[in-house]
């Protein structure tokens, strides 16, 4: 006779996954109201969170503090929460010029981290080497075993694939040769994912303050690679081809001639056009704070606070800005995300910014810069891992 349903083992594990969830994305709870939320009897809940607690995963943290300036009746509400410290993550990063690797808990506060530059002569092996050399600096400060870590959760650039060896099989990425090398360095389960994924899991996970998760947001990697994550009820969304909110192929422009927006913001393409204005001697404001330098030149007008005081750099500017708009505009109408983030790589900041404040306002959806960049993109990479190896399986080890 076959046997059909759901173990009570899988049971346990997915009230237990209920329960983390309903403490990270809201908050200190207590046990009635854990009961409430994910409809589960209070004995049950009970049961589970102090089995929770004896294995160091969940904590009381004091009494609930009366609402409304009544004080209640009888027995007063415990708020229990997830233990933040009971496991440590490692986190690694693979963006832009940086390599990014670090230990923090299971709320994403930084242990200690290492960002170094990855200059062009690096290859595989050597990348591998340096990401060694500062596992086994994290090991020794920190006196690290192996029970005490829970995963490793790595983000790689596309940019970075063929550094990484990662390659595309069926629309999907592979990560077989990085975790081939990575399991020899570190002895722990390790997850993978795109920078973007990285960052909607961080934005949503490790976020600060005491409001609640967003479910539903959208990630948008402005610059470099393009790369855009949509969460649905915290879930990756890919659409039907993998391909969902795919703005780098966005046709931007007026007219019969309209050109991808990978092709009109790419770095590439803002310092071939302003390389073009210095040429033809249409920038002499901007070249003179540059000191006729067209490194120095490009650096300040893709910095934050930039006010362009030549027509055709302003002009320029403006086109640049209206372009960004066009792009936040139509993600925010087309998948109304309950937030909408943004992570600049390579970017006129001032522009983005401006376009993030117009768009905010015409919204009134919230819309911001990323809070990761090269002094925690490791955090990325660690918020795969504790959804992952935490989150998911109920703070079970395997």
């Amino acid at each position: 006779m076959e046997n059909v349903g759901i173990s009570k083992l899988d049971l346990k594990r997915q009230n237990r996954m209920q329960i983390l969830r309903l403490l990270r994305n809201v908050g200190p709870t207590s046990r009635i109201d854990i009961a409430h939320t994910i409809h589960i009897t209070k004995a049950a809940v009970t049961i589970i969170t102090n089995e929770m607690i004896r294995e160091g995963i969940l904590q009381e943290i004091g009494e609930q503090a009366p609402t409304g300036g009544k004080v209640p009746r009888g027995r007063k509400k415990i708020l229990l929460d997830y233990n933040p410290t009971w496991r440590l993550v490692l986190g690694i990063s693979v963006q832009g010029e940086w390599l990014d690797v670090g230990l923090c808990t299971l709320r994403g506060e930084i242990v200690e981290h290492h960002a170094l530059l990855i200059d062009p002569t690096v290859d595989f092996p050597k990348l591998m080497q340096m990401i060694g050399e500062i596992y086994r600096d994290l090991v020794y400060k920190n006196d690290l075993k192996p029970e005490m870590l829970l995963a490793l959760g790595v983000t790689v650039d596309q940019a970075h694939w063929e550094l990484c060896r990662v390659e595309q099989k069926d629309g999907e990425a592979d990560y077989s040769a990085l975790r081939e090398e990575l399991g020899k360095i570190v002895p722990t389960p390790v997850t993978f994912g795109r920078l973007t994924d990285g960052l909607a899991t961080a934005e949503s996970d490790f976020r600060q303050g005491t409001g609640a998760a967003p479910l539903h947001q959208v990630v948008l990697q402005m610059g470099g690679s393009f790369s855009s994550t949509v969460t649905i009820g915290q879930e990756f969304y890919r659409g039907g081809s993998g391909r969902s909110c795919n703005f780098g192929d966005l046709p931007l422009g007026d007219g019969v001639r309209k050109d991808k927006a990978r092709d009109r913001l790419s770095r590439e393409a803002i310092s071939g056009q302003l390389k073009a204005l210095h040429t033809q001697k249409l920038c002499p404001a901007l070249d003179a704070l540059a000191m006729d330098n067209p490194q120095r030149a490009e650096w300040t007008f893709c910095r934050g606070g930039f006010t362009p005081e030549d027509p055709a750099v302003r002009q320029y500017f403006e086109r640049i800005r209206e372009d960004y708009l066009t792009i936040l505009n139509g993600v925010l109408t087309f998948l109304d995300p309950q937030q909408l983030v943004v992570f600049p790589d390579g970017c006129v900041m001032e522009a983005l910014a401006q376009a993030i404040r117009m768009a905010e306002t015409r919204s009134e959806t919230p819309v911001r810069f990323s809070r990761f960049d090269e002094t925690n993109l490791f955090l990325t990479g660690a918020a795969l891992a504790v959804r992952e190896y935490f989150t998911n399986r109920g703070g079970y080890v395997s």
